[in-house]
This record gives C-alpha cells, structure tokens and sequence, in this order.
C-alpha cells in the first residue's frame, strides 16, 4: 500500500501552528512577566496567521486528468493522417534490439504487413524505409524515467511481465485502479480498468478508432514496450477499444514470433 507523505509547506504550516500553540500555552503554564507574556501571545498570533495562510495556499488543485488524457490524442491522429497520406497503413510493432540494433526497444508501422525481418541498424528517430516507419515509441521518456527513478527491470518471462505490468500502472505510475494481463498463445489481453486518462482513449475512438493500434499513446505503447523487451520478440498492438460509458480500456497484443514455440 502506497503512503503519500504531506508536502514541505504543509508540514511548514503544522510547525507553525504548533509554534503557535506553544508560544500561548508558555505563559499560561509559567509566569514570565506581562511584557514577555504580550511577547508570546503576538508572537504566537503571527506564526497561527503565517502558518494558516501557508495551509491555504500550499493545497494547489490537481491537474484534471480529463485535460492530461486529451494532450496526446490530437498528435495519434496527425500522425495516423500523414502515414496513411504517404501509404504507410500497418499497424505499431514493437520491435526488441535484435531485431533494429539500436539500444532499446522500437516502433515499426509498417506499410501493410510486416514479416519479422531485421531492420538496418543505426536508426535515426524516424526513418523510412520498404518496411514503413521505424520511430522510438511514444513511451521512450516514460520508460527512460523509470529505469532512472524505480530501477526498472524488464524480466523475460509472462508470469513476471504481468506482475511488472500490473505494479508499473497501478502502483506506481497510479493510472488505473486495477489491472488484469491474460496469455493466450500468442495474444496477450491487457484491461485497465477504471483509466483514468479516458477522456481522451474516447476522443480517438470517436474521430478515428484505428489510430489507437497505428500510434498508441504513451501507456498502451508501455505496455507493448515491456512485452517485446521481456520477451525479446516482435509485439504488433492488434487492437485498443473502450465503450463508453466504461472507463476501461482493452489492449490485444500479438506476440508474432513467439507464437510458433507457445501455440
């Protein structure tokens, strides 16, 4: 269970009302004089009016998540517009180092159907190619952060990625109120439920559903992220779907070159 401590100006503001509050009990309990008692009553008047308006102003309103959902949703669909404006129609794979050369896992959208053949190394951030488009997927700063700040660590085997799925969005990045990963040969079914950046999963599905599996947002792409690094095999987003009036979203993964050896 996760405990969130108070922030440094709420507790500033508890240290001065208990200055406070001991400034006036002071002469109550010792006589010390009445010049030294007015001392401490002002005094302890200063400090309950510092540290209530401290208390007021340090309790900032949070960022509504119905405007943070809709940030990335505008640039999925411009993306989605200019690859298929230039014939580029398939949908996200995320493709393991081996397959690229480059140091951490990358997104191909091929032109139509992408048959697991290597990839040239030394990428750049986006390249063209036969295959289609090669870009980092939109999850790389996200990632980067948590092996940075929570050490993460990719494991290789489903049993482990799906605990690792499920403490990443749900504990530690709290952006779900739960999590549920099924394994079928080669599907993979990711729920989160309750999302809490729904709002703008609903915006894509209205304007353009198929944008959702061509260029996912930095969640859905997380996700397809830690699968093909754990697995080390290519990972194509089938399909991503909410129905409002739910909050959930469903992710289908498709473990391509893993399926021949799990089926």
């Amino acid at each position: 269970m996760k405990v969130q401590l108070p922030d440094k100006y709420y507790l500033a503001a508890l240290v001065l009302l208990l200055a406070a509050s001991l400034f006036i009990a002071l002469p109550l309990v010792i006589y010390v004089g009445d010049t030294t008692t007015a001392a401490c009553v002002i005094a302890g008047l200063v400090c309950v009016m510092t540290g209530s308006f401290v208390l007021i102003v340090s309790g900032g309103e949070p960022m509504d998540p119905r405007l943070i959902g809709m940030l990335p949703a505008q640039g999925s669909l411009t993306l989605c517009r200019i690859s298929s404006d230039i014939g580029i129609f398939g949908k996200a794979h995320f493709l393991p180092r081996r397959f690229t050369g480059e140091t951490q896992v990358m997104q191909l959208n091929p032109v139509y159907d992408y048959d697991g053949s290597s990839i040239p190394a030394g990428n750049a951030l986006l390249k063209t190619g036969p295959q289609g488009f090669v870009t980092l997927p939109s999850c790389d700063l996200l990632i980067r952060d948590l092996k940075e700040r929570n050490a993460l660590v990719i494991p290789d085997q489903p049993e482990e990625l799906t605990v690792l799925i499920s403490e990443t969005i749900g504990d530690i990045l709290d952006f779900a109120s739960r999590i549920s990963v099924g394994w079928n040969g080669s599907r993979v079914t990711i729920i989160l439920y309750d999302f809490l950046f729904i709002e703008g999963c609903q915006i894509i599905a209205q304007k353009a559903p198929q944008c959702c599996s061509k260029y996912p947002c930095p969640v859905c792409s997380l996700c397809g992220v830690l699968i093909a690094g754990g697995l080390n095999e290519v990972v194509a987003l089938d399909q991503c779907a909410c129905v409002a009036p739910s909050r959930d979203v469903t992710i289908t993964f498709l473990v391509k070159s893993w399926s021949d050896s799990n089926a």
